[in-house]
């Protein structure tokens, strides 16, 4: 069996130990999981700080041309995302399957594993074709003002292009952190804001191409990332006979892929769907509305960034906990994640509440956007701590194959809760009352989360993740 040489320059996978002994029933568990979750997850929280710089510039730049190019983008930048949602959340679990080979010591099934996630990033070739029809006709669903719907097909159109760039970087780099390398995805995540913001400053003042050349320069931009991050798999992480390559899946792995990949996929799409669809509801209350919702979120997505990279860290632990047979350590690993998300959104909590206005006004001074956006970011501050659980607690669950509870709660509670209130609570109850839905929707999703994580049943000692690819 081939052995899987790491790049002597990059750190091994952090905190795991050697498979060997706990397959004969002697422990050498990690005794500082917080260390090990917090190791992996900081250079996480600065790559998804990266990835929230990209959109916090848009709309930066987009603000000084007006609060309509504002919401209009940020309502494209949402439909672009959701668009290729699918397959970017099956691809990511890429790093399920390879932690879970690397903690059961299979470095045959690593590389397996690699090339089957590489080969099926390419269904963004096709994507990229069906793209503009596809971003018109959801924008069109939405039902936005005419204003904002022209604003953002220009922008959607020119962005739509680089899902193939997108689909092969999320590949290599769910590849990477199922290996725990984190710091190389953070280092391409930076490259892209600065790629980025360097090219709109260009484009949208120097050329003064305004939306047009915001696209152009994420599209630039994202293209960029995704080759180096291809290349950058195939030339820090090679075995004996050569890099990762792209391989024909067999029909067992196929159906692996799809009871695992395909519901987590399935599961973004709902949820950020779901967000889209809620977006549009808001546009429909006008470009304010949708302009101070759009500032509040971007706060938001700030605020997110440490829960999410401890959601990918745990997942990935989780994960290689399950693969070297430790169950009890995997558990710990979950509650401690858990923990640690609700701790910081315990303090972002508290920034909303005494500090809103001045964080709205950083975007935008008009003072309807104000207004709304102190409101927005009033009703966000009742459910961080709820969100920071679920986000973390979900990923427990997706690190351990359980990507079908996770859809069946996010489409009920996503699509029977959030969107049908939101479409009630706003006509009468403006704003405040649309972000009133999420919070329901999100305390529904934390609870579901929590009691599936304390029942056990994520746990599945015989679930043939692996079997296909060592055989």
């Amino acid at each position: 069996m081939p052995e899987l040489a790491l790049d002597p320059k990059l750190p091994a996978p952090q905190g795991f130990p050697p498979p060997g002994p706990e397959k004969q029933g002697v422990s050498n568990a990690p005794l500082g999981t917080t260390r090990e979750l917090v190791t992996l997850a900081w250079p996480l929280v600065l790559s998804n700080l990266a990835y929230t710089a990209v959109g916090f510039t848009d709309t930066l730049y987009m603000g000084r041309l007006g609060v309509l190019e504002v919401g209009a983008v940020g309502l494209a930048s949402l439909v672009l995302f959701t668009v290729s949602l699918f397959f970017r959340g099956a691809l990511n679990t890429a790093a399920t399957f390879v932690a879970r080979a690397l903690g059961a010591g299979d470095p045959a099934g690593v590389r397996r594993w690699a090339g089957i996630f590489l080969t099926l990033s390419l269904v963004g070739l096709p994507m990229a074709l069906i793209g503009p029809w596809l971003v018109s006709t959801v924008l069109q669903l939405l039902g936005a003002a005419p204003s904002i719907l022209k604003v953002a097909q220009t922008y959607g159109h020119i962005r739509i292009f680089e899902i193939p760039f997108v689909l092969l970087g999320a590949a290599s780099v769910a590849i990477m952190l199922g290996l725990g390398n984190t710091r190389t995805p953070m280092l391409l995540s930076w490259l892209l804001v600065v790629v980025n913001a360097a090219l709109a400053a260009l484009f949208v003042f120097g050329f003064h191409w305004g939306v047009a050349g915001a696209a152009w320069a994420t599209l630039i931009a994202v293209v960029m990332q995704g080759l180096l991050s291809y290349v950058l798999l195939l030339r820090l992480y090679r075995t004996d006979t050569g890099p990762f390559p792209f391989v024909r899946p067999k029909l067992q792995e196929l159906r692996l892929v799809g009871r695992i990949a395909l519901p987590a996929g399935a599961t973004d799409l709902a949820d950020v769907g779901a967000f889209t669809a809620f977006l549009g509801v808001i546009a429909r209350l006008g470009p304010t509305e949708l302009a101070a919702s759009q500032i509040a979120n971007q706060f938001a997505s700030f605020g997110f960034l440490p829960a999410f990279a401890l959601s990918a860290s745990t997942s990935s632990l989780l994960s290689r906990a399950l693969g070297a047979g430790q169950p009890g350590l995997a558990r710990r690993i979950g509650w401690r994640g858990a923990a640690l998300a609700a701790g910081w959104m315990s303090v972002l909590t508290l920034v909303f509440l005494l500090w809103p206005r001045p964080l709205i006004a950083l975007f935008n001074t008009d003072p309807d956007v104000l207004k709304l956006g102190t409101t927005v970011l009033a009703v966000m501050s009742g459910y961080l701590l709820f969100d920071g659980v679920g986000i973390a607690l979900g990923g427990a669950l997706g690190g351990a194959g359980d990507t079908r509870f996770r859809l069946l709660v996010t489409l009920g509670g996503a699509w029977l809760v959030m969107v049908p209130a939101a479409t009630w609570l706003a006509p009468r109850y403006g704003v405040g009352g649309a972000w009133a839905a999420a919070l329901l929707y999100i305390v529904v999703l934390a609870g579901s989360y929590t009691w599936r994580f304390w029942s056990g049943r994520w746990y599945k000692p015989r679930d043939g993740l692996l079997g296909a690819a060592s055989d």
